[in-house]
């Protein structure tokens, strides 16, 4: 879960903004098995074109090889047709739909490679994601068009799965959702975990000159008690101003430090601190009046329960939000700017950066 309670104050970060490590010997030679690719997940609907855009997109900033991939359905009982002809034909017809989309042929940099995925599309693409270690699956919501933003059977899987960190796109509506990126909203909730995410923004930002919004959420024991329960309303009764302001003002130093730190780096960063018992929906409030482009999100947050796949406020917003979502697992890696091998993207932390609670 993204949130947490500003009974226990955040602290500011400790140490630099955290960024990529050296893999160890064994990391490198897992890594030289299977690299980590951008994988465009592509359906035979009106949304695979603008799956494609920003799968290059993603690519291009993190220097990852990009691969277009066809799922082939099967009859259900798993059979391939009898007929190696008419399969062949098929195989070859899914393929020429590849090499049509945009990036295909390495014109804006390298080309894609044409991956023909034959089975279930969920269960192909979490059997992918796991023999690719850290890479970046992008797929549409669901494959209808419209103003729908409910997950589909093929994302709602892939992310149960939480085999890989996943670009949610919404189906078109109108036009297409083009990768522009220019404004991009980052959730932070005082864990590490949601930190993590910091040193990808912070080279998506560069790359594509955004301006970052770092949002905080409170949930102050006066706003909880809104809810009516009478545990909050107990709470609220022992929770004075000035210890609200004291927290606020906490809270505020937390998200400025880390907004700093973006600065120096030549990012135009923002801070954005609320207070709402509905840290979700706030969120989603905040990306529209934003007019965010990108949500970018870890998997988990302050909870860090490791028997589910991602958190809750990750998932109200994969479902709800009306624009792209970066969900960031630890173990995405990324090409390293001094080398082309690929490398996990985050270290550990520093002693004592870590976060109250």
């Amino acid at each position: 879960m993204m949130t947490h309670s500003n009974a226990m104050a955040l602290k500011p970060p400790v140490g630099p903004l955290l960024g990529p490590r050296v893999p160890s010997q064994g990391e490198a030679s897992t890594s030289l098995r299977q690299e980590a690719q951008v994988l465009a997940c592509l359906g035979e609907d009106e949304n695979r074109r603008q799956v494609a855009l920003h799968a290059r997109a993603i690519a291009q900033v993190f220097g990852l090889e990009l691969a277009f991939a066809q799922i082939l359905e099967i009859a259900p009982h798993g059979a391939f047709p009898a007929d190696p002809l008419e399969w062949n034909l098929r195989l070859a017809e899914c393929r020429g739909g590849l090499e049509e989309l945009p990036g295909y042929d390495g014109e804006q940099g390298s080309a894609a490679k044409a991956v023909v995925l034959p089975g279930i599309a969920h269960e192909r693409l979490n059997d992918w994601a796991k023999d690719h270690h850290g890479s970046v699956l992008v797929l549409s919501k669901h494959s209808g068009v419209g103003s729908r933003v409910d997950l589909g059977r093929t994302a709602q899987a892939v992310l149960e799965r939480g085999a890989a960190s996943v670009l949610l796109l919404p189906p078109r509506n109108g036009r297409e959702c083009l990768p522009e990126y220019g404004k991009i909203l980052v959730p932070l909730d005082g864990s590490p975990n949601s930190e993590s995410v910091l040193p990808i923004v912070a080279r998506l930002a560069k790359a594509r000159n955004s301006q970052v919004t770092l949002a905080h959420i409170a949930q102050h024991p006066d706003a909880l008690s809104s809810g009516g329960s009478s545990t909050a309303q107990a709470v609220a009764e022992h929770w004075d101003r000035n210890s609200a302001s004291r927290t606020g003002a906490v809270d505020r130093g937390y998200l400025e430090t880390w907004k700093s730190r973006l600065v120096r780096q030549g990012i135009d960063a923002r801070l954005c601190l609320e207070s709402d018992p509905g840290p979700q929906e706030r969120l989603s409030v905040i990306a529209a009046r934003l007019g965010a482009d990108l949500i970018v999100v870890s998997s988990h947050g302050r909870t860090n329960l490791r028997s589910v796949p991602y958190g809750s406020v990750t998932a109200f917003l994969a479902k709800n939000s009306a624009c792209p979502v970066f969900i960031v697992r630890p173990d995405l890696r990324i090409a390293s700017p001094d080398d082309e091998q690929t490398v996990p993207m985050f270290r550990d932390r520093a002693p004592g950066a870590e976060s109250a609670g």
